[in-house]
């Protein structure tokens, strides 16, 4: 026996998987669920993770919902891995404004143009599933009660939030804010390994600043360590001004890329890399 087939053998048997073999028996745990955007998809390596929390941060305007509603369109063209060849849908909790149902179809149609041949005749708003809620109360509940439900009887590639900070905007308790997060990012996490998706969420940004200097004023996202701590990819979204639309965005830390940072548009037929 070669140490290599024992240490196969040591590891079926305690429970232990060596790295080779975790990436075939969990390949999905692995999956990235791509951007369809050379820049963003160059940035991350290939796309965002299908587990852990992805927090795309930014001020208002800097296209924080306008990147989710691609998300939730390209997402579902992308090749299922499962078995079943099952195409997954979206849950999308909107919690800051009404869910912006006539972009999206605006955004859909203009990518079934561009994408032809490569899109099918379904109507891909139509597996998108979405709740206004407006408390961090009625988000946990929704987390807690109702999505598991959701998830038994429906296939989900991706959940997305919009926004964290808006659902609990009026909760002055921060340890109960922090326990609230805790208990949704923990619910997350377990049903990302029995369902298989993505969890994103958006959040709003705040001004600091440098407390020795009273000076160097810089733009942070919100809802500080108690919510950045459960944070694994973490974006921030800037618009540049004099432009037609151009947008910044920062890979401020992942498990899986390094930081960095590239340049996108919106337009109105949705979001494409600079020309």
């Amino acid at each position: 026996m070669t140490s290599g087939e024992f240490v196969t053998s040591e590891s079926k048997s305690s429970g232990f998987l060596t790295a080779k073999q975790s990436l075939v028996e969990y390949h999905q745990r692995w999956r990235k669920i791509k951007f369809n955007l050379d820049s963003l998809d160059q940035l991350t390596g290939g796309g965002i993770s299908s587990r852990g929390v992805v927090e795309i941060a930014g001020d208002a305007g800097s296209g924080k919902t306008q990147l989710c509603l691609h998300l939730a369109l390209v997402c579902q063209i992308q090749p299922p891995i499962d078995q079943g060849n099952v195409r997954k849908g979206v849950v999308y909790i909107s919690t800051e404004n009404p869910f912006p149902s006539k972009r999206l179809v605006q955004m859909e149609q203009a990518m079934k143009r561009n994408l032809g041949s490569q899109m099918d005749l379904k109507k891909y708003t139509d597996n998108i599933f979405v709740e206004h809620l407006n408390s961090g109360g009625a988000l946990e509940d929704c987390i807690t009660q109702r999505l598991p439900v959701l998830l038994e009887n429906n296939p989900i590639g991706l959940l997305i939030i919009d926004s964290i900070t808006a659902a609990y905007a009026d909760e002055q308790n921060y340890v109960e804010r922090a326990q609230s997060f805790r208990r949704v990012v923990h619910t997350v996490q377990s049903l990302q390994n029995r369902f298989d998706f993505g969890f994103v969420c958006t959040n709003q940004v705040r001004s600091v600043v440098d407390s020795s200097t009273l000076e160097d004023e810089k733009i942070v996202p919100a809802l500080g360590l108690a919510w950045g701590s459960l944070v694994h990819t973490r974006f921030q979204l800037s618009r540049i001004p004099g432009t037609a639309g151009e947008r910044r965005c920062q890979l401020l830390f992942s498990p899986t890329a390094a930081p960095g940072r590239c340049h996108f548009v919106i337009t109105e037929a949705g979001i494409s890399d600079l020309t």
